[in-house]
């Protein structure tokens, strides 16, 4: 049976930047989307998370430029399924407001909540335990990739 899980770009962002934490197991995450026995689902803000990421790390632009199409060829190939936000606004809205989320926070989990399937994500904000305990009144949970490759 295939893993179907949310991801956000904490994750995807090690797929392209040499030296991260973490790295191996993202690595390892990626080559297990591609080889479709796992299903990432991102929201669609997750291309653009990416690129701001990449941005932030100072890699160059026609690098950049190959991450984005990375992903969306991706997606369109079907190793990653896109959510578009509108159908995440509203549960996105409630989080933020209920767990005091940063918006592209909220629109991740909201991504995962919506679909009822785990998140993956190396982003702090999704790790607090007001986030882990609202989950697990929906019997959902929050992975950091150390923890999806040990249950693994």
């Amino acid at each position: 049976m295939t893993l179907r899980i949310a991801v956000d770009s904490s994750v995807i962002v090690k797929w392209f930047k040499k030296g991260e934490e973490f790295e191996e197991e993202a690595l390892k995450f990626r080559d297990d989307v591609f080889s479709g026995s796992i299903n990432a689902v991102i929201s669609e803000w997750v291309y653009l998370e990416v690129v701001r990421g990449l941005v932030k790390i100072g890699l160059q632009e026609n690098m950049i430029d190959r991450a984005y199409d990375t992903l969306k060829e991706a997606a369109y190939l079907g190793f990653i399924e896109v959510i578009p936000v509108s159908n995440l606004l509203d549960e996105a809205k409630k989080l933020e407001v209920r767990l005091r989320l940063y918006a592209s926070d909220a629109v991740n989990l909201a991504t995962a909540l919506k679909n009822s399937i785990n998140m993956l994500s190396e982003d702090r904000h999704l790790h607090r335990k007001s986030v882990g305990d609202y989950l697990v009144k929906r019997g959902l949970r929050v992975f950091r990739l150390k923890d999806l490759y040990k249950t693994r």
